[in-house]
């Protein structure tokens, strides 16, 4: 008895030296990044700048792989379902972690429960924009037309449910405008900055640096009125932030994190977050996501991990109080 008990215990050492000298020792293979939509897009670009800057800092490579569908559900669950060693990682966004479970309602996973956060490595700044031709000079125009006017303004968005109908509806909330104003919902949103240049629609709070609606800015069509985030954009010159203009309150900004399965280990996640924080300040990565109006960010595990519970309540809270409507 004494020597299966004996037999035992060494195996149990065995297996507890083994995890630990497997996390001492990580990386020693390749990594797998999954990025959960299809390449050529802003968040498979981001990505792969990312996974490149991390791949030299980690001494291990680490690579990309698409794995697209469903609103971006597809990939983050087959991350989360993988094993939680550290070799299987995703791209999480505020469409497949907050956004998700409000309009999937049999969402598989826990976007705060089952998800590890590892690092946060960039912030998409959002700008209220609005159609040059109405003539509005200053967020507070806007507003004033809205309350004036019910049921006269719309907004834009790249869809129901999507990042940008989010971000509009919560400075709507904010203003005090959400039942005044009709929200026009395109698909996608190279349509949606095609609407607003028209006048079709009249405003949007959204990614202001995406190709098709920055092109609609440098074009004249669209009107800057403010911008999300700590400080003015350079590329949109004199914008002021919302909290200049007396909305401190909104701080939404789109965002790219790094996430790992429930059950990865600490020593694991903190070597993943320092070599983000560690290629996030490469010269390399700075200027890449500079160029493409996107803020690189160094964040600690848990910095992140709060920022998604307070998108998920925050978001929720929109569509409890009606100034979302999923289902329209």
């Amino acid at each position: 008895m004494k020597t299966v008990r004996i037999l035992g215990c060494l195996s149990a050492f065995a297996l507890i030296a083994g995890a630990a000298l497997a996390q001492d020792d990580y990386p020693n293979r390749t990594i797998t990044l999954i990025v959960p939509q299809t390449p050529g897009g802003a968040t498979d670009t981001v990505s792969r700048i990312l996974a490149k800057a991390m791949s030299e800092e980690l001494g291990q490579e680490m690579v990309v792989e698409n794995r697209p569908g469903a609103g971006n559900t597809i990939g983050t669950q087959l991350v989360l379902e993988s094993d939680p060693d550290g070799y299987t990682l995703g791209v999480g966004s505020q469409s497949s972690l907050p956004i998700a479970p409000l309009t999937r309602p049999n969402l598989p996973y826990d976007p705060v429960g089952d998800v590890v956060a590892v690092y946060n490595f960039a912030n998409i700044p959002n700008a209220l924009l609005a159609c040059k031709e109405l003539g509005f000079e200053t967020m507070d125009d806007l507003i004033a037309y809205a309350k004036a006017n019910p049921g006269k303004l719309n907004y834009a968005s790249g869809g129901v449910g999507t990042t940008s109908h989010f971000a509009t509806a919560q400075f709507n909330s904010y203003a005090g405008i959400s039942d005044l104003v009709v929200h026009i919902p395109y698909e996608g949103g190279g349509k949606a900055a095609g609407g607003l240049a028209s006048c079709e629609t009249h405003y949007i709070v959204g990614p202001f640096a995406s190709s098709a609606m920055y092109g609609q800015i440098e074009a004249g069509k669209l009107t800057p009125l403010a911008v999300s985030g700590d400080k003015r954009i350079d590329k949109l010159g004199d914008t002021p932030t919302f909290a200049e203009l007396g909305m401190p309150e909104y701080k939404n900004v789109g965002w790219y994190g790094m996430i790992a399965p429930k059950g990865t280990p600490p020593e694991i996640v903190a070597k993943l977050n320092a070599a983000g924080n560690a290629a996030a300040q490469t010269q390399d990565v700075i200027e890449a996501f500079n160029n493409m109006g996107i803020d690189p960010v160094t964040v600690t595990p848990e910095d992140y991990a709060m920022q998604i519970k307070e998108n998920v309540e925050s978001f929720k809270k929109l569509v409890d109080d009606g100034a979302v409507a999923i289902g329209n």
